[in-house]
């Protein structure tokens, strides 16, 4: 079940991912820098506010429903009564932000329809939540895949029509409107919300949501917060430029949510975690996401140029350091990937203490380095905010599931310097041609190495 769970969601994430960056990267291409700066900063601030305004709840519905399925009609009425008064609130607050920072007309405009898409998909959320319970995960799959089809086809079309920014944020709109019909469909035969409020189930929630909310706040801020900061420090071609190399990243989030959305349900209805089995499996996905994480932290260091120039076009030229190091953040997201999970079923306390910890070191960094060192503060403070993550979970972790974590590593790091070696002496050939090459060396040395047979 974790392993079709993890292939299906994968597959879709990967294929839905490389169309919307493709689509995203002639986006950025056509509205420059600072039009791309306008764009990613409303992003960040949507990207932030969703998370936070699930207020942790779906964690704590998740958790019930596999304690105790027959109550799930229950939980999920309460679930949505808590959604839309959380969902208010927010959407509230989103909409007095470009007040309050004084943005430009279009920005603000653009926040208010963000604010809108928000609202909607927001009221999406029980039902991904009750999906995840049920680890039906190819309804998350397709819907998730169709999803990215409507914003590619609208992206298409506003950059072929020449639409301003405020357009491009319409599709939050439409999306979240039909998701919610989809959802409420496809979700009947799981289960219906008995909408009957319950005092002590919405004051559990709300308990338990608080800290599931500061640990996925937490992880949001580190990843976002950059951006909003650089805005009061630099213009919108700095926040274009390193949004830019930030997509990358963006993109490859959907490995460790993959892993995160698979075996968070199975874990949190387990007393006990640390049996064979999960040792087994967890060492398996480990591996899985070192095959995946080494080569890729070493083949886009070398060949940061091409991807950046090839993806967005001459004007992104200075994305292309932030990118050499932002990279290095994903590997080190995809190395502690099981970890993660562990930490947040059996330790929340903790999790939410040492990532508290991590975005205080990054804010902080970020307001005292932006005025002097610019963008390159904020992926260095990146990258050094997940190191301090990693350390620490991984510390704290292994009292709960107990798996290698170094020892499959070195085939993986022998074959990305090997591939290394070899894309760096013809990095200027055709970047579709060296990915093939890199794909090939890599995984014959790996094969060849006996890496992938076990």
């Amino acid at each position: 079940m974790i392993g079709r769970n993890i292939f299906s969601l994968g597959l879709s994430r990967i294929i839905s991912g490389v169309i919307l960056f493709a689509v995203q990267a002639k986006l950025a291409s056509y509205l420059g820098p600072d039009g791309f700066g306008k764009y990613s900063l409303v992003m960040a601030f949507y990207a932030i506010f969703f998370l936070f305004i699930d207020f942790g709840i779906s964690r704590y519905f998740i958790k019930k429903v596999g304690e105790d399925g027959g109550q799930t009609p229950l939980y999920l009425g309460n679930f949505f009564i808590a959604q839309f008064f959380s969902s208010l609130v927010i959407f509230a607050l989103f909409l007095i932000l470009p007040k309050i920072f004084g943005y430009e007309a279009d920005v603000a405009r653009a926040m208010i329809i963000a604010a809108v898409g928000l609202l909607l998909a927001s009221m999406s959320i029980p039902f991904t939540a009750l999906v995840q319970a049920a680890q039906r995960i190819h309804i998350l799959a397709v819907i998730y895949f169709v999803d990215t089809i409507l914003k590619a086809a609208w992206f298409t079309f506003a950059i072929l029509s020449h639409k301003d920014i405020e357009f491009l944020f319409w599709i939050l709109v439409v999306v979240g409107a039909s998701d919610l019909v989809v959802f409420a469909i496809a979700t009947r035969l799981i289960a219906r919300p008995k909408i009957q409020a319950h005092r002590q189930i919405l004051r559990e929630m709300i308990l338990y949501g608080i800290s599931f909310a500061m640990l996925v706040g937490f992880e949001t801020l580190i990843a976002k917060a950059d951006v909003v900061i650089q805005k009061h420090f630099l213009d919108y071609d700095a926040v274009g430029l390193y949004s830019a190399a930030y997509r990358f990243l963006d993109f490859l989030t959907f490995l460790p949510a993959v892993v995160a959305i698979s075996l968070f349900p199975y874990f949190s209805a387990q007393k006990d975690i640390d049996s064979s089995d999960n040792r087994d499996m967890s060492e398996k996905i480990h591996r899985f996401l070192l095959a995946v994480a080494v080569p890729l932290g070493v083949g886009s260091t070398v060949l940061a140029s091409n991807i950046i120039l090839t993806s967005f076009g001459p004007g992104y030229e200075g994305a292309i350091l932030p990118f050499r190091i932002l990279i290095w953040s994903t590997v080190i997201t995809l190395f502690y990937g099981v970890a993660n999970v562990v930490m947040q079923v059996k330790a929340l306390k903790t999790a939410i203490f040492i990532l508290l910890s991590s975005t205080l070191f990054n804010i902080a960094g970020n307001i005292v380095l932006i005025p002097r060192y610019g963008i390159m503060a904020s992926a260095w403070l990146t990258v050094l905010s997940y190191i301090l993550v990693a350390v620490l979970y991984l510390i704290h972790s292994r009292r709960y599931l107990r798996f290698p974590l170094w020892r499959p590593m070195l085939r993986p790091v022998m074959s990305s310097a090997v591939m290394g070696f070899v894309i760096w002496q013809i990095r200027e050939w055709n970047l579709f041609l060296l990915i093939g090459i890199a794909m090939v060396i890599y995984f014959s040395i790996l094969f060849a190495a006996g890496f992938l047979k076990k």
